[in-house]
This record gives structure tokens, C-alpha cells and sequence, in this order.
């Protein structure tokens, strides 16, 4: 008993010592770190719930992300159908171009001819002009040739005195008529016969001439107007392509725009369904937890069942005396009451203890008893956060949380007054204060029902 009283006092040294400093978030309870049979059989049927729900919400996501696959597997279909269409529609605007091309190479040489009809024309028509130059000498000359034959034939009539000759005359169609018709030739000079030939020649080369031009320029200006028509057919030809394409290549628009959206969409799913396996993996690992927090506190349930039937065995009273109060005196700020607390939204089963610089302030052990937890691990803004439960037998307890500090550990037989913690405010809490419960056969009762406030 010495030795006990001895690491008693030390550990208050210790605890009075000891200042710790922590935040003032507000945070929302999640899971329960309760002590009592009842608490943990809650625990342990919300655990079950909650695992059911989790497992009805990994089925429906699964049953979502196959839903999903379903509907991008569809928008992969449009988007085969529409590349499909795309290269079909894009294969005809290559043929398209390449007849737009052959027919832009037609035109061109067609250009190119009527360019040489031109220059063709253009020569001709010079030809044209230097050749009637020259028809109009040889007129000319022809029209005096033709007045020398006359004086020929005039000389030969005046010395035909039974007018031989101009009956011949009469009678002829042409001056050759009257050479081959009559005996003229045998009476004229081999020089004058030679100069009536080359006379009728020149008259019949001037006439050929004239004919032969004239026909060239006919046909030219024929080839020309064909060539210029050809043209206008082949540029309208080529129009009527351009337009072709241009309804092609507005296809080819359309079905891109359209397989952009497909895109769209099946990115849209993709990326749903990547959100519903993340949401799975989430609900796997929530399951995971619950399972875990189960698991504690079905162990945590067995060990109380255990540790209440080693109780009924010894009925264990550790102290019969006065009930004190959990902190110094100077510290008596009740800033929440037992019962019902419109900040909890529910029924606050303790008092909550919270003066101006309360933080690390002693805690002590408000009667004799058995410490049953010392909890030093938790999550941040969740629940008790540190606490002490201490079993004083004949069916009380008391219950320390939101501490900053834990001097003291499970199994450990505490005195009445002995320093067993420090404030803090830690789990679910908003700024530095003891919780303080009172339990008798685990049911919560007001502590300030055996305990009274330092006056």
C-alpha cells in the first residue's frame, strides 16, 4: 500500500506539471468510443447497419458502373459508325479533288489551244492583210495586163475586116474561151500567148487565194468559238464538282462535329465510371474500418462482459466515501449541463467543465476505483478524443475525455484525489474543457447528483 501511495504522489507531481495546447475546431462525432455494455452492443448493431448499408452501396455502384459501361460501349459504337462514314465521305472528297484537278489541267490546256487558236488568228489575219496587199498589186497589174489584151485584140479586129473575131468574142465565156476557140492562137506571138497564160494564171491565183484565206479564217474563228464553248463546259463541270465537294466536305463536318460530341460522352462515362470504382474503393475501405471498429468493439464488449462477471464474483467497493469534484476549485465553470443541449441537437449525458485557462489542468479521480480504460489514441474531431473510465464498483463510474494527457493506465487502482490526467481538447470538441460522466449500472446519470461544485 505504501508503494502504491508513493507512485501515487509522484504521478501528481508529474500531472501538475504537465501543460499541453490544442486548437478550437469544431468537428462533427462519427464513431463512438463508449464503455458500457449497452453503448458497445449499439456499437456493434450501428456497425452492422452501417456495414449493410455500405455493401447495398457497393452493389449499386457496381450495378451503375456496368450501366455505364453499357452506354459507353454504345458512344464507342457511334463513334466506329461515324469514322467509318468519315473515311467513307473523306475518300470521296480525294476522288473528287483528283476530278476537280483533271478537269482544272482540261481547262488549262484548253486555254492553251484557244491561246494558239489566237496567235493563230492573229497570224492569219496579218497573212490576211499582206496577202490582199499583194491581191490588190496583182489586181493591179491584172487590170492593166487585161488593158493590153485589149489593145491586142482590138489591133486584131481592126485587121479582121469580116469580123471574124468578134463573133468569137461574142460567143466566149472568158478570154482563154476565146483562145481556145478560135484560131487567134496560131495568128498571136509565142510572147503574146505566154503573157495571156501567165495573165489568166495570176487572175485565177488571186481568186484561189482569196477563197483559201477566207476558209482558214473561217475555221479558225470556228475553232476558237468550239474551243471557248469547251472551256465554258469544262468550267462548268468543274463548278458543278466544287460544289460536289463542298457538299462533301460540309459531310465531313457534320460527322466530326458529331463525333466530337460522341467524345464528349464517352469521356463523360469514363469518367463516371473511374468515379464509381474510386466510390467503391471508398465504401471498400469504409467497410474495412467499420469492420475494424466492430471488431474492437465486439473485443471490447467480450472484456467488459468479462471484467462485470469477475466483479459480481468479488463485489469489489473501492470507496465508500464522498464524491470530489474533478478539478481544482477555481475551475467550476459549467458550460454545459446534463440533459438536453440545443448544441448537441440531443440529450448530453455529462457536464461539461470549461473556465479560462483550464488547459492542462489537473484531473482527478472523483472517487476510489479501477481504471477500466485509458484511451490515448483517436481521431482528430471525433468523440471522446483521450479519455479515462474508472469503475468504483457497487454499479458507479466516472468518465474523463477530451483529455491532453493520460497518467494513468488500464488495470491501475486509483485513490480519490489522485491525478489521473490533464485538460485538453482533444476528439470532438471546441475548446479546452473535462467532459465529465457519472454512470450507475451503466446508465448515465447527473453528476451533479453526487458531486457537488466547489462553492
Amino acid at each position: 500500500m505504501r508503494k502504491r501511495t508513493v507512485r501515487n504522489t509522484a504521478l501528481s507531481l508529474l500531472c501538475c506539471a504537465v501543460v499541453a495546447v490544442t486548437g478550437h475546431t469544431v468537428y462533427r462525432p462519427v464513431t463512438s468510443y463508449a464503455d458500457t455494455q449497452s453503448d458497445l452492443a449499439a456499437q456493434i448493431a450501428a456497425a452492422d447497419e452501417k456495414i449493410k448499408k455500405i455493401e447495398a452501396d457497393i452493389e449499386a455502384a457496381g450495378s451503375n458502373i456496368e450501366a455505364s459501361k453499357v452506354q459507353q460501349d454504345n458512344y464507342w459504337n457511334k463513334l466506329v459508325a461515324t469514322q467509318e462514314k468519315i473515311d467513307l465521305v473523306n475518300l470521296q472528297v480525294t476522288n473528287k479533288q483528283a476530278e476537280i484537278a483533271a478537269k482544272e489541267e482540261e481547262i488549262s490546256e484548253v486555254e492553251q489551244r484557244i491561246a494558239g487558236k489566237e496567235l493563230d488568228i492573229e497570224e492569219t489575219e496579218l497573212k490576211i492583210i499582206d496577202t490582199e496587199q499583194k491581191i490588190a498589186e496583182l489586181d493591179a497589174k491584172n487590170r492593166d495586163n487585161i488593158y493590153r489584151f485589149g489593145q491586142i485584140i482590138k489591133a486584131m479586129y481592126m485587121t479582121d475586116y469580116d469580123n471574124y473575131y468578134l463573133s468569137i468574142i461574142s460567143g466566149a465565156e472568158d478570154f482563154y474561151d476565146i483562145f481556145v476557140r478560135s484560131e487567134i492562137m496560131n495568128n498571136v506571138s509565142e510572147q503574146n500567148l505566154k503573157f495571156m497564160n501567165d495573165l489568166l494564171d495570176s487572175i485565177q491565183f488571186q481568186e484561189d487565194v482569196k477563197v483559201e484565206l477566207g476558209n482558214i479564217k473561217t475555221q479558225l474563228e470556228a475553232d476558237k468559238k468550239q474551243l471557248a464553248n469547251d472551256k465554258l463546259t469544262l468550267e462548268s463541270e468543274k463548278d458543278t464538282l466544287e460544289d460536289e465537294k463542298y457538299a462533301l466536305d460540309e459531310q465531313v463536318k457534320y460527322y466530326n462535329d458529331l463525333n466530337s460530341g460522341y467524345w464528349d460522352e464517352y469521356n463523360t462515362y469514363s469518367v463516371q465510371i473511374q468515379d464509381l470504382k474510386d466510390r467503391q474503393a471508398n465504401l471498400q475501405y469504409q467497410k474495412k474500418i467499420t469492420q475494424a471498429d466492430r471488431e474492437k468493439a465486439q473485443a471490447a464488449l467480450e472484456e467488459e462482459i468479462r471484467r462485470a462477471e469477475e466483479r459480481k464474483k468479488h463485489n469489489t467497493v473501492y470507496d465508500t466515501g464522498e464524491w470530489q469534484w474533478p478539478l481544482d476549485p477555481q475551475y467550476h465553470l459549467i458550460t454545459t449541463y446534463f440533459g438536453y443541449s440545443e448544441f448537441h441537437n440531443g440529450n448530453h449525458g455529462a457536464i461539461d467543465i470549461g473556465n479560462s485557462g483550464l488547459m492542462g489542468a489537473n484531473v482527478y479521480a472523483s472517487k476510489g476505483g479501477e481504471v477500466l480504460v485509458a484511451k490515448t489514441t483517436y481521431i482528430p474531431g471525433y468523440d471522446y478524443g483521450m479519455y479515462v473510465v474508472i469503475d468504483h464498483g457497487n454499479g458507479y463510474k466516472t468518465l474523463y475525455a477530451h483529455l491532453s494527457a493520460i497518467y494513468v493506465s488500464v488495470g491501475q487502482v486509483v485513490e480519490k484525489g489522485e491525478c489521473i490526467a490533464a485538460v485538453g481538447s482533444t476528439g470532438w470538441s471546441t475548446g479546452p474543457h473535462l467532459h465529465f460522466e457519472v454512470r450507475q449500472n451503466d446508465t448515465r446519470i447527473d453528476p451533479l447528483g453526487v458531486v457537488a461544485i466547489p462553492g
